[in-house]
């Protein structure tokens, strides 16, 4: 199975710097050409997913749907593609959490209050990955997610750590290839944003 781990596009508070988790923001109108590029991208890529599973976040369903109605298939939602639970810290600024909590950026077993740690929530989604399968019976499949979560799962699967996160950065709607087949969940390729290039900066 071939699965395409798309993030959102951009979004008000990624632009503002605010962390948003299960929290949601309006797309930019960069987001909007975001959104289109990523399509043509796929498109140009000759990828036709057969099935699109987004996280229930506004900002991942609105590309979801535009990705399934494009490619004529349906589109369903699944918890376990939701970014990370940052629980009380969501709705603040990156730069105010830093400050207050400085276990956030490097700890993968720092719990926000009232959230969840990153190892949680990579845990949630890797095993999701693992039952992609027998969840979808589609050779090609795009999933849309969130950045943390989604350049935290590489991570782990490139390197089988969390410490170097940062360096397996994703973009706004840019995408990894991975490559899942019965016991294994392989990254071919990570953090593809190549049909953002023509975009302004």
């Amino acid at each position: 199975m071939n699965v395409f781990l798309i993030r959102h596009p951009q979004t008000e508070w990624n632009r503002a710097g605010i962390i948003q988790g299960r929290l949601d923001s309006p797309w930019t109108l960069r987001g909007q050409e975001e959104c289109n590029a990523l399509i043509a991208g796929l498109q140009a890529e000759e990828v036709t997913p057969g099935a699109v599973i987004s996280s229930p976040a506004g900002r991942a369903q609105q590309m979801a749907a535009r990705i399934a109605a494009h490619f004529a298939c349906d589109f369903q939602l699944h918890d376990a593609l939701q970014e990370q639970h940052f629980g009380e810290l969501e709705g603040r600024s990156l730069s105010e959490i830093q400050r207050a909590y400085p276990p956030f950026i490097d700890d993968e077993h720092f719990c926000p209050p009232q959230g969840e740690s990153l190892a949680q929530a990579v845990q949630r989604l890797l095993t999701f990955l693992h039952r992609l399968p027998d969840i979808c019976s589609q050779e090609t499949v795009a999933l849309v997610s969130h950045g943390h979560v989604i350049q935290a799962v590489i991570a782990q699967l490139m390197e089988n750590s969390l410490s170097n996160v940062a360096r397996y950065h994703h973009p706004n709607a840019s995408f990894s290839l991975l490559a899942i087949e019965e016991k294994s969940c392989r990254v071919m390729r990570w953090g593809i944003a190549s049909h953002l290039l023509r975009l302004p900066a």
